[in-house]
């Protein structure tokens, strides 16, 4: 039963490896089938993958087991230093000296004493069998998470490289947009997925492997749509808008590919988070058509200033970029981190550059990134970016930090109107407090608003890391 699973591998590594066969119509793009045949490469070691399951349930096995040997022996040793036990046995010993009726009460309590340290280990065999097979069940399940999840993504580039006959007369003129995006798609993969081997993450953590993974589905999707999109095109405005939207998304999965190549290390918790809504790459599009009907623009770098969301993705992933060069600069005096890459704020590393809210619960989505990046992944109640905890900030140097906790724990995550009326009274008026602060007079009610405090908190965390910055390189 356990060999059952892995029979969908064979099954997905020739579908895999049916990519890099070469159709009549497309048989000049010879480079782009390259791409997703070093992709094939890449998964190809899971083949193995029973036998990787295997391993890492056994070794977790033997750990589990010299654990609860341990456990077993210093149970024993301390029923051996029992006074009662020691009385019991020179009794009994006396006893056949010299012909004294035995103490049988003593010694069956000894015996029981002794028999109740080692019913675990009685039934030991049995929970690790158990546990061997949840384990594999579960390590499966994720691996498998993980394969469907390429697969998915292959078969979209399949379909835009490989198309039917009467798809590829539509798609040939885009064929040119679908060789540059696949060329970013397999570099992002390839760098990210080399990442993951150097720490074994698709082995040991494959849950959080794929919820790294997540931009790249997107991506895929995105490009998929896009192309349609161009190939159907009104006129030529919109296909140039198309067009720049499809490089704008190249360059931030390039960019928060290397952003997250290097922050991640090997995980120290186990919390993985469920996926955000990550739909800037659609609403900068249609910021990008929008503008290029409104005002005849013909170059680029023109039309993308006119973006407000291309402009808050720059703006995220200087951020994150920022944070780790405080990382690096206090790292090279051989201090601690002043942000811990904890499992969520790796998976901010992953959204923040697609998390474009417009809604409560989209912005609520962005706090969390910002609680979990400023405060959480900071050290919480001893953050490490202040001078009591060895930073070099004040406390009135943190507005930011106090504004996205009142938000996060007054507003967004927790009822505002919760205790006694004095608190609670008490609670809105600091939640005024920061929206004036943030340059709003009221509750954001709508999506301009939504997107006007995005900006506004993403300005003051640049401000906010530029002045980490900036103290901890004076402070040398």
């Amino acid at each position: 039963m356990i060999d059952e699973p892995f029979k969908h591998n064979q099954e997905l590594l020739k579908s895999l490896e049916k990519i890099v066969e070469i159709n009549e119509p497309f048989k000049h793009n010879q480079e782009l089938l390259k791409s997703l045949e070093k992709v094939v490469e890449i998964i190809k070691p899971y083949r193995n993958l029973q036998e990787v399951v295997r391993t890492n349930a056994l070794e977790l096995n033997k750990n589990l087991a010299a654990t609860r040997y341990s456990q077993i022996n210093k149970e024993i040793a301390a029923i051996s230093k029992m006074p009662e036990v020691n009385k019991a046995i020179i009794d009994t010993i006396n006893a056949l000296k010299i012909d004294k009726p035995i103490n049988i009460e003593k010694i069956s309590s000894h015996s029981l004493a002794l028999q109740k340290a080692l019913i675990p280990s009685l039934k030991f065999s049995e929970n690790i069998h158990k546990s061997n097979l949840q384990l594999l069940k579960s390590l499966e399940s994720e691996q498998l998470k993980i394969l469907e999840g390429f697969k998915q993504q292959t078969d979209i580039w399949k379909r835009l490289i490989q198309p039917s006959q009467d798809a590829a007369r539509v798609l040939q003129s885009t064929m040119p947009q679908i060789r540059e995006s696949s060329m970013v798609w397999h570099s992002s993969l390839t760098q990210t997925i080399n990442r993951f081997q150097e720490l074994k993450l698709l082995t040991t953590k494959p849950n959080l492997a794929t919820r790294l993974l997540e931009n790249s589905r997107i991506y895929t999707g995105f490009v998929e749509s896009t192309i349609q999109r161009i190939s159907s095109a009104e006129n030529q405005k919109i296909a140039r808008a198309l067009n720049t939207s499809l490089r704008l998304a190249e360059v931030q999965l390039l960019s928060t590919t290397e952003a997250l190549s290097s922050v991640i290390a090997t995980p120290i918790d186990d919390e993985v988070s469920d996926t955000r809504q990550l739909d800037l790459p659609i609403i900068q599009q249609e910021e990008l058509i929008t503008a290029v009907e409104s005002k005849n623009i013909e170059y680029e770098d023109a039309l993308i200033e006119l973006s407000p969301a291309a402009k808050a993705s720059a703006l995220s992933k200087n951020i994150l970029f920022l944070a780790t060069r405080c990382n690096e600069v206090v790292k090279v005096e051989e201090k601690s981190e002043i942000f811990k890459p904890t499992n969520k704020l790796l998976e901010v590393y992953v959204d923040l550059p697609w998390l474009l809210p417009q809604t409560k619960q989209t912005f609520g989505n962005f706090v969390d990134c910002l609680y979990f990046l400023f405060y959480e992944g900071a050290g919480k109640d001893k953050l490490r970016f202040l001078k009591e905890h060895g930073g070099v900030l004040e406390p009135t140097d943190c507005d930011l930090i106090w504004c996205i906790k009142h938000l996060r724990n007054k507003w967004l995550r927790h009822d505002a109107d919760h205790g006694k009326e004095t608190q609670i009274k008490k609670s809105w008026k600091e939640l005024s407090a920061q929206f004036n602060w943030l340059g709003l007079q009221h509750a954001p009610i709508n999506s301009e608003h939504f997107r006007y405090l995005h900006s506004r908190l993403l300005q003051e965390a640049e401000i906010f890391l530029q002045n980490i910055l900036k103290k901890l390189i004076k402070s040398e």
